[in-house]
């Protein structure tokens, strides 16, 4: 099964995953300093992450000849508005790590992707279309406006370029991996998996794209997330397979902190909690299982922790839950929770909370 089959089948089965549910009985019980958005349950499709810290994007569904609707909702304030009304159906929406730009892919056909960077008050930047069946990108966290992007087609052949929103360019580039992320300004990190191999532990590999200069940053990564001032990578080791380790690398690649979980591995891939990171604070926030598993499916629950990655501080937020998308806000007081975001869990109280009002109560 190809990388990128395994990846969508692991989606399907998240998005297939019931709702995360609210732990407040009461489903209009909202904290204080937070409101309650006002939208009709039919018409909402999913929250989709946070413009700053108050304002949270999210979709409606539109009259059926119409495309879904892009929206903000102010948390504080309550105040709802229309962000932008793409021409075609939504593929995709991605922020921006500095949350500047809004990336939106729609598609008018099969066999073609439309990409549109918005601002943050939803004007358009820029925009192209390309050749493409299906569609992957990484932001650059060092250089606004610029993402790695990857064009897959029917047969999973690939074209990669770097797409540059500031100088309106998309350049070609030869790249042997699909799915990679920025590590820096001209470089580039990717797990180095290979076709005939089925096993999904490979070495994290950096490449310059300026002078082509490779280098090995580890063995044995399952996954990688890079954000500007640090990096994540699990590990799984051959030894001990029923543990997953996070380790945490600074700038210049050296360890800062680790810590271990029970991995769960499913018949087809090394299950991936769900994650979100708070730049600023330098913590990270994701879900535990509560025990090692193999096989399909993983029945057991997840407790959500929050770890300073410079400090090597746990902490655990709460017990009990499914894991599902979290999307945590900039300064990391509140995150959206569930398989449309649509919870919000409030960190410091560690409650969960509606974030859609039910009915007509006030």
């Amino acid at each position: 099964m190809s990388i990128l089959a395994v990846i969508s089948l692991f989606l399907l089965i998240s998005a297939c995953q019931p709702q995360a549910k609210p732990v407040t009985d009461d489903h209009n019980e909202a904290p204080s300093r937070h409101k309650l958005l006002n939208e009709e349950n039919d018409k909402f499709e999913a929250a989709l992450g946070w413009l700053d810290s108050e304002t949270i994007l999210y979709s409606v569904k539109q009259d059926e000849n119409q495309p879904s609707q892009l929206m903000v909702f102010n948390r504080k304030t309550g105040k709802q508005e229309i962000f932008y009304q793409p021409e075609a159906a939504i593929v995709n929406v991605s922020i921006s790590p500095s949350r500047n730009y809004v990336l939106v892919h729609t598609s008018s056909s099969p066999h073609k992707a439309n990409i549109d960077i918005l601002k943050q008050d939803g004007t358009k930047e820029y925009s192209v279309a390309i050749p493409s069946d299906e569609l992957d990108f990484s932001w650059n966290p060092y250089e606004d406006g610029v993402l790695f992007l990857t064009s897959f087609f029917e047969d999973w052949s690939f074209t990669s370029y770097v797409f540059d929103t500031k100088k309106k360019a998309l350049a070609p580039l030869d790249f042997p991996q699909p799915f990679a992320q920025w590590g820096a300004d001209d470089e580039l990190l990717y797990v180095d998996w290979k076709k005939e191999d089925p096993d999904l532990r490979a070495p994290l590999i950096s490449l310059n794209i300026k002078n082509q200069k490779k280098e090995t940053v580890m063995l044995d990564v399952v996954h990688f997330q890079k954000i500007k001032n640090g990096l994540m990578a699990i590990q799984v080791e051959s030894e001990k397979p029923d543990q997953a380790e996070y380790k945490f690398y600074n700038v210049k690649k050296e360890q800062v902190s680790s810590f271990s979980v029970p991995h769960v591995n499913t018949f087809s891939d090394s299950m991936i909690p769900f994650y979100s990171f708070d730049d600023k604070k330098n913590t990270f926030y994701t879900f535990t299982p509560e025990s090692a598993f193999t096989g399909d499916p993983y029945q057991g629950t997840f407790k959500l922790i929050e770890y300073n990655w410079e400090t090597g501080k746990n902490k655990e937020v709460l017990k009990e839950m499914e894991n599902a998308p979290l999307s945590c806000s900039p300064e990391g007081s509140w995150c959206l929770y569930g398989h449309q975001l649509e919870s919000v869990i409030n960190m410091e109280e560690k409650k969960v909370y509606p974030l859609l009002k039910v009915g007509n109560d006030e």
